[in-house]
């Protein structure tokens, strides 16, 4: 069955008052969801860390961990990415998230030096289209995935529904042509303006992407996640139209 997650951003409001991320993870397990992913963004010291890792354990989640960091960097390993992984194993996360850099251009070994690393922290990793040129187009996409696999790299991908509509792409045709390379579901709607200045999410039912008709494609070990700001007292029914369509 489709584990479905919660990232914290749908909590943005919270976050922006300065709510810790561990302070949020008891509300997320209150919606019947055992995943949660956490944003390196809002962690505010030292001690959210461990925080946020004893409130995964009393909540029963599992936990996954986005970094708005390229996972490499000018042809090599972002400097800081041991220093991520660790954050990530301190918080007993499985899966740590970043932008794609230029991992299409890297040589074979740093992608192998990256998995290397990544077992050693016990974690997995996976890229994600943002909404930036360098990171969210198809074709850089495309390029990184195709990279990574013909160097047997053990990468996975993020799939960001929405963001698509940032870089002017077709959000159907690039579910088409990826989702076999899909690891991780990021579920978001849009409003789908057509100035990228006026586009924004929106309440699953009322955005322009038909994405009941995407998730049952998808095998059932594909997380899916609600990532995009939420009303706290809109969150359950959020969840509740993820759950009719994974669960049909």
């Amino acid at each position: 069955m489709t584990t479905i997650g919660i990232n914290t951003l749908v909590y943005m409001s919270a976050l922006k008052e300065g709510t810790a991320q561990s302070a949020l993870l008891p509300t997320i397990a209150k919606h019947g969801t055992t995943l949660a992913e956490v944003r390196r963004e809002f962690i505010a010291d030292d001690a959210e860390y461990d925080a946020i890792a004893q409130a995964a354990k009393d909540n029963g989640l599992d936990l996954f961990y986005s970094v708005p960091e390229s996972i490499t960097i000018n042809g090599d390993i972002n400097p800081g990415f041991a220093g991520f992984l660790d954050e990530a194993q301190r918080m007993g996360v499985e899966n740590v998230k970043f932008n794609q850099g230029d991992i299409k251009d890297v040589d074979a070994s740093v992608i192998a030096r990256i998995d290397k690393e990544a077992d050693a922290h016990g974690v997995t990793l996976s890229i994600e289209n943002d909404q930036t040129p360098e990171n969210g187009t198809l074709e850089c996409t495309t390029a990184s995935l195709k990279h990574i696999k013909e160097v047997g790299g053990n990468i996975g991908y993020t799939f960001d529904l929405g963001n698509w509509f940032w870089r002017g792409e077709d959000a159907d045709a690039a579910f088409a042509q990826l989702k076999n390379e899909i690891t991780v579901f990021h579920l978001k709607n849009v409003n789908g303006a057509a100035e990228r200045e006026q586009l924004s999410t929106t309440m699953l039912q009322d955005g322009v992407i038909d994405w009941k008709a995407l998730l049952p494609q998808l095998s059932a070990d594909i997380p899916v996640f609600l990532e995009f700001p939420i009303e706290e007292q809109d969150v359950a029914g959020q969840v509740a139209a993820v759950r009719e369509v994974v669960e049909d």
